[in-house]
């Protein structure tokens, strides 16, 4: 959102006497300023969150992140050298293509983030997050037509990464892998799974969004008396070719661009923004009548 700056500018003034703050639960990487984070911190003082999302340049391309390692390392130089001491990181295991390394990049990079604040501040007494959720491809992405981890997988690996981290300054957090999976069959979820979740409503689902009410077994058996299956919905790569339960409704974009995104992923080549290049040709301006802005040609 090119417009950040100076709608922080006109909100903070309106809100500020009325003791309102205003919260960014993540900043981009390519976008953070020091300014910008001092704006938010005028009411209520509180960390910073970035989302890399991926431990390895590699995977970072594969998903067009367009950021690097040192984008990161400096947005927290800068946050370290102005008085922050708190950070958290989000970032996804899971990934099309991800390897141990990949995994393994994600605690480098939150051990680096560490020795920026002691070069920063010459201090050990930081606060560094890790957040880490499990990928679900979703409909209308390059990565409809990926395969989801399976649950031994997610498991395996979540329990690899907190080995690794070890430091008393880095706490690790991660999503429920048995919610990841259901969530993946929801996603790309055909109106079978409709009937399969009227079925687990009626054995008591409902709030499974917080981990008490949750119960992993409930909607297996909900799946199973229908007739369906976790692997069919969330553990299958699906066919360039096959038609999917979703695309009778259009966000704009089109399928070819779609599945070329997803074919330039799995060689990790990068989209350039049509903000910053030439138009890439994803169909969302011609069906949708819209068109690139960009802050810098409004004035504000």
């Amino acid at each position: 959102y090119s417009w950040l700056e100076g709608f922080l500018d006109e909100i903070l003034q309106e809100m500020k006497e009325q003791r309102v703050s205003v919260s960014l639960p993540s900043l981009r990487i390519d976008s953070f300023s020091v300014d910008i984070a001092q704006k938010v911190q005028t009411v209520r003082k509180s960390g910073l969150t970035f989302a890399p999302e991926a431990g390895s340049q590699r995977m970072r391309d594969v998903i067009n992140k367009g950021v690097t390692e040192q984008d990161l390392l400096s947005c927290v130089q800068a946050a370290f050298a102005s008085g922050w001491s708190s950070v958290k990181l989000y970032f996804m295991i899971g990934l099309p293509g991800e390897t141990k390394e990949d995994i393994k990049g994600i605690a480098d990079m939150a051990y680096k983030v560490f020795d920026c604040y002691q070069r920063a501040t010459g201090k050990r007494n930081c606060k560094i997050t890790i957040s880490v959720s499990s990928f679900v491809p979703k409909p209308w992405t390059p990565f409809q037509w990926a395969k989801q981890d399976d649950l031994a997988t997610i498991k395996e690996k979540q329990a690899y990464l907190k080995d690794l981290l070890k430091n008393k300054a880095i706490s690790y957090q991660y999503h429920d892998g048995e919610t990841s999976v259901v969530e993946g069959v929801i996603a790309r979820g055909d109106r079978r799974v409709g009937r399969a979740i009227y079925r687990a409503w009626q054995k008591g689902a409902g709030f499974d969004g917080w981990s008490e009410h949750f119960s992993y077994d409930r909607w297996l058996e909900a799946l199973t008396e229908e007739g369906l299956s976790l692997e069919y919905y969330a553990g299958r790569q699906r066919t360039p070719g096959e038609k999917f339960p979703w695309e009778h409704i259009s966000p704009g974009i089109t399928r070819e661009f779609l599945l070329s995104e997803y074919e330039k992923a799995q060689k990790a080549l990068l989209t350039v923004d049509c903000r910053h290049g030439s138009c890439q040709g994803c169909g969302v301006c011609p069906a949708l009548g819209a068109g690139v802005m960009q802050a810098e040609a409004v004035d504000i």
